[in-house]
């Protein structure tokens, strides 16, 4: 909306569309403000054409990508142990099941040993309740016999579960001996090793965590009013690249700055974007019936009403208008005569000519 929209002399066609817009802006009086050419150009004021879109205007705001928690997985220690080989460090991309951190727990050999025994006993208590079943079938044994081995094959049965759940809550992953190498649970890249070789960690304490980039968000701080313009589903894109989401939360309370944060869901297909990243993001709305897009700079306000300044044969009128959007550099307006011209330079000028300063 540059040099293209600025102001020319006025021929006989642009007079005449300039009167119709005058008749299709309502003003009264005290906001018609008549000014000569030469006034126009003295008070350094310039005017631009106010466009319509065939789509809803996608008004941009700055933003920065996250990760998203659903993405991200922490690989922990379930044991104390020490831990004796690092086979992954920040940045590298690995596949699901990579191996990841080797730890040598003295637990757990033990662990090992007590579910193999258990799963041994079940598979004997096991064999033994359906060789009596047989015998009993043919009348070989007594009930009484049958019942003690099918409860014996149960308590077997139970023990074994107790031992697999003792078993995993030591890790999950390739285990040799007293040494478990932990592994990757999903595909994606290493955001953070904090584990050293020879170094010793307890029970719970994270180790590597992985991140899927290809499933990334977006957080954009937005004011109490732009945030009112803003709905879960709305479109997202971010500039300068392939990357699109949609908005999927607006946290409830202001932040430190007080802003409203809107989240937004945000595939990355290039991968060109990184979590930390500042990006510029353009928000699709919801088509307007009559909507304009004019520059902020265009807004005036006289209380709690937006006004621009419309063009006319004879100068300016103050147009009241209905607010749809608005970001830095743009507004989304409704009530304005399509092909109106705006000013957006000298706007000072005029609103002290408009209220009487």
């Amino acid at each position: 909306m540059a040099a293209g929209f600025f102001a020319t002399p006025f021929d006989t066609f642009r007079t005449g569309l300039a009167l119709a817009l005058f008749y299709a802006v309502p003003a009264t009086a005290a906001d018609a403000l008549p000014l000569t050419a030469a006034q126009k150009n003295n008070l350094g004021i310039v005017s631009v054409a106010a466009t319509t879109q065939s789509t809803a205007p996608a008004l941009t705001y700055p933003a920065r990508v996250t990760l998203p928690p659903a993405s991200v997985r922490v690989i922990a220690a379930a044991g104390t142990g020490l831990v004796t080989q690092l086979h992954v460090q920040a940045g590298d991309t690995v596949k699901r099941g990579a191996s990841l951190v080797t730890l040598s727990m003295p637990g757990l050999a033990d662990a090992q040993n007590a579910l193999t025994q258990a799963r041994l006993k079940s598979q004997l208590a096991a064999s033994n309740a359906a060789r009596d079943e047989k015998l009993f079938d043919e009348g070989l044994i007594a009930e009484s016999r049958l019942r003690a081995t099918q409860s014996e094959a149960q308590s077997t049965r139970a023990s074994l579960a107790a031992a697999q759940a003792a078993f995993s809550l030591l890790g999950t992953g390739k285990v040799s001996g007293s040494a478990i190498t932990l592994i990757a649970p999903i595909a994606g890249v290493v955001t953070e090793s904090v584990a050293e070789p020879g170094q010793r960690v307890d029970a719970g304490m994270a180790l590597v965590k992985v991140a899927d980039l290809s499933k990334l968000a977006l957080e954009i701080p937005l004011s109490p009013a732009q945030a009112r313009q803003v709905a879960v589903g709305q479109a997202v894109t971010v500039a300068d690249s392939s990357a699109s989401g949609r908005i999927t939360a607006l946290l409830p309370q202001l932040n430190a700055a007080q802003s409203v944060l809107v989240r937004a869901s945000l595939a990355d297909p290039q991968k060109l974007l990184r979590p930390g990243q500042s990006v510029q993001a353009a928000i699709a709305g919801a088509q307007s019936a009559g909507s304009l897009i004019v520059p902020a700079a265009a807004l005036v306000w006289k209380g709690a009403v937006p006004h621009v300044f419309a063009e006319t044969a004879q100068g300016f009128t103050a147009a009241p208008v209905q607010l749809v959007r608005q970001n830095a550099s743009q507004a989304e307006i409704t009530g304005l005569a399509e092909g109106s011209r705006v000013a957006v330079k000298g706007v000072a000028a005029l609103k002290a000519q408009w209220i009487g300063e």
